[in-house]
């Protein structure tokens, strides 16, 4: 009887394979009940990077030498150097707490980079398993994009880009997850002979380009068009080296699917509202587009922090607080510059030039190493191209990091992390080639301890940071309804004290004191509302609770005093200025209202307009010269706008004239309709005379000119309703048609005549049959 084996299961590949597949697959976690689904995101990548160094920790011997290896590259040196810095970033930070939470995010994308690190090492085939993994994952949000794009065409019949995101937050997301995959799969298309899945692989990369061109980031066309040259430039390069034209053909696998995507944009999508070719016209360095105005605004506020600040900055996370005081003239509502759209940049302003040169570093050393195995090493062929093809999906994450803010996106991160090790793994490989190190246990055991103590604190903030999205979507709901659904009794339990304010940098404690306000329990509120001051100093949502809480209990000198405060910190924003505005009605305070008029009237608001002018009204003398000066550039700035008018009228001539002209238009209407037309031709004239802007007294006053034959002032008070006041409805043009039949000239009053009937006054169409037929 043969002796019974007993066989241990291998979990020396399939524990690390496990956990780099479920690190990829981050991008597909949902919100889980958050506002932004990047919450759940960062916490099971903490999660998985806490049991992957236990899993290495507890497998510490097969792991000595690579844990050594991966940490003595210059690559991680200046990471975590980068880190560190970043850390210290706390004791200068303008809100502290933002940058917990966000150095425990960088802390976790460096561990995964150092894991992800450890664990290609010794996995088998790993070019081949690692980019098939990414390809099907490509696959899938390739599935999520079509999909959504059917749904949304069977419901509408168009295809809406901006709102086209597949599984991500946003388009832009879900597009360079989908443009940094290409490469990996065009590596497949290299490596394998079969033609059958050559052709597959293919297909995959169309629709990969047609996702991207119904999703029109033109962010991601650019990238698509360093894809293109890099793996033309690789093809050629490799039809020079070995004289083989099958290395040209291999560009065809791309070239093609790039332009049939091309095609079937342009005769089926185009005109479905997805049309790449416009949008990807409207690629410009010009400021006349609006989104690139918008980013170099952006990027000028940054450089200008940067030179006055070139050692600390505001505070790793801490831009999007600072950037509403470089950008508060331009503020609508509490919408912020959250991102200045390039991470360079941003970490610049947040950390000085040692944190930029530092995260700008990790890049160059990258680089560097990609030259240094393409152009030194004694790999294969087949080594090379992969790692070729590795900084070309990392020249399609620089592209996205210079332009938007990849690394706030665990969603892309995780594939940035992984092309980072591979990369290094490559270099460390060719150094153990040459030179066998042994490995270091002390930096071991060091960097294994130092992990689990920055793991496991990263965890508890991520944590918290999710339960508070979780929360914040209750209080942002009735914040952005002006709502109070959330019970007073579960107001301060809701939300963690971490983070200190929300996904839109208003302050936590602030978006709670509304309900104390609310509940007139204006101690609390008051309180609240102070701590809110503290942890976003710039929005001045916190100045505008506080002046309302003033306002309630009747202390208006100092409802005022934080009224001004929130008005001059965001000008634009309607609740500011309405409130200050009211405040100086109800203070009487004419000057306020004098020194506020340039920023109430610079952005040509309607409402804040609206606002300064029954204010003005009620303060400024009848008739007041600049006042009425004022008036009339409102009725230049919005034509169209009846109210405007009105209010305009009433400072220009004054309440008592205006009334008299209405004593005199009634005074007119009943002679008109006894048939005394002289009669009602003069109170017509007196109405006009006393409010000459009421276009109806002049056609009143023609009408009743011509019945009783006076046409030449008949036609001078039409004319000027015509040319000065078109009411735009025909009434006007139809009168001076009249006159003209009744002075005898029918031919003359024809093209007054089509002009009525083409505004739409009905009675002119009978007129227009008899005479001008």
């Amino acid at each position: 009887m043969p002796k019974k084996t007993s066989q241990n299961i291998n979990t020396s590949n399939f524990a690390p394979s496990f956990l780099l597949i479920a690190y990829l697959c981050l991008g597909f976690v949902p919100n889980w009940q958050a506002v932004d689904k990047i919450a759940p995101q960062w916490l099971l990548m903490s999660i998985l990077n806490t049991l992957s160094i236990l899993f290495i920790l507890f497998k510490r011997n097969s792991y000595a030498q690579r844990i050594t290896k991966t940490l003595s590259t210059y690559l991680s040196y200046t990471y975590i150097g980068f880190i560190v810095w970043a850390a210290c970033s706390y004791f200068y930070a303008i809100n502290p707490t933002e940058v917990l939470v966000n150095i425990s995010r960088q802390v976790n994308v460096l561990m995964m980079y150092l894991v992800m690190g450890f664990f290609v090492y010794h996995l088998k085939s790993k070019r081949t398993f690692l980019s098939f993994i990414i390809t099907v994952i490509l696959s899938v949000e390739i599935y999520a994009v079509l999909n959504e794009a059917l749904q949304m065409f069977n419901t509408s019949g168009t295809i809406l880009g901006n709102v086209l995101k597949g599984v991500a937050a946003n388009r832009n997301i879900t597009a360079f997850s989908i443009a940094i995959k290409i490469p990996f799969a065009l590596f497949l298309i290299y490596k394998n002979s079969k033609l059958l899945y050559k052709w597959i692989l293919s297909g995959i990369i169309l629709l990969s380009f047609l996702c991207l061109s119904m999703i029109q980031s033109r962010a991601s066309f650019l990238a698509v068009g360093l894809i293109l040259v890099a793996f033309l430039s690789l093809c050629v390069f490799l039809f020079i080296k070995d004289k083989n034209k099958n290395h040209l053909f291999q560009y065809g696998y791309l070239l093609l699917p790039f332009l049939l995507a091309i095609w079937i944009n342009q005769t089926i999508l185009s005109d479905k509202g997805a049309d790449a070719l416009a949008r990807a016209s409207t690629i410009s360095l010009g400021t006349n587009d609006g989104s690139v105005n918008q980013r170099l605004r952006y990027y000028e506020d940054v450089l200008t922090h940067l030179s006055s600040h070139p050692v600390f900055g505001v505070g790793l996370g801490n831009w999007k607080l600072k950037s509403i005081d470089y950008d508060s003239k331009d503020i609508s509502g509490y919408v912020v510059p959250y991102h200045a759209h390039s991470d360079f940049i941003q970490l610049g302003a947040e950390l000085g030039i040692v944190g930029f040169l530092l995260y700008l570093g990790v890049f160059v050393w990258a680089v560097f190493f990609v030259y240094r195995l393409i152009r030194y090493s004694d790999r294969s062929i087949e080594e090379k191209v992969f790692v070729f093809l590795l900084l070309t999906a990392l020249g399609v994450y620089s592209v996205d990091a210079n332009l938007n803010f990849p690394i706030a996106r665990p969603q892309v991160l995780v594939v940035w992390a992984l092309i980072m090790a591979l990369i290094n793994y490559y270099y460390t490989s060719e150094q153990l080639s040459k030179n066998h190190g042994a490995s270091r246990p002390l930096l071991n055991y060091s960097f294994l301890g130092i992990a689990l103590l920055a793991l496991l604190p990263s965890i508890y903030v991520s944590n918290k940071v999710y339960e508070s999205l979780k929360g914040q979507m209750f209080l942002l709901q009735d914040f952005n309804s002006n709502q109070y659904n959330v019970p007073l009794n579960r107001i301060d339990n809701l939300v963690p004290n971490i983070p200190n304010i929300t996904v839109t940098t208003i302050p936590i404690n602030s978006v709670k004191a509304r309900y104390y306000l609310n509940a007139k329990k204006y101690d609390k509120a008051l309180a609240l509302a102070n701590k809110g001051t503290d942890a976003n100093p710039y929005l001045f949502y916190s100045e505008l609770l506080k002046s309302q809480i003033y306002k309630a209990q009747g202390k208006l000198d100092s409802a005022k005093v934080y009224a001004r405060k929130a008005f001059y910190g965001l000008p634009n924003n309607a609740l500011h200025s309405s409130n200050y505005v009211n405040l100086i009605n109800q203070t009487r305070d004419k000057d306020a209202l004098e020194e506020a008029f340039e920023m109430l009237t610079i952005k040509n608001d309607l409402n804040n307009c609206k606002n300064y002018l029954i204010v003005g009204n009620s303060l400024y003398a009848p008739q007041d010269p600049v006042l009425a000066s004022r008036a009339q550039k409102a009725i230049e700035n919005f034509p169209d706008n009846n109210e405007i008018k009105s209010l305009a009228r009433l400072i220009q001539l004054g309440q008592t004239r205006i009334n008299q002209a209405g004593i005199y238009s009634n005074a007119g209407l009943q002679y008109f309709n006894s048939g005394d037309y002289q009669n009602a031709a003069a109170q017509f004239t007196l109405a006009l005379e006393n409010n000459p802007y009421e276009y109806s007294y002049y056609e009143n006053a023609a009408t009743s000119n011509y019945l009783i034959g006076n046409y030449d002032e008949a036609i001078a008070q039409i004319d000027e309703v015509i040319e000065n006041m078109n009411p735009n409805n025909g009434k006007c043009e139809y009168i001076k048609s009249i006159i003209f039949i009744r002075m005898g000239d029918p031919i003359g009053a024809c093209p007054y005549i089509e002009t009525a009937v083409r505004k739409g006054y009905t009675q002119a169409q009978a007129t227009l049959e008899q005479y001008c037929k």
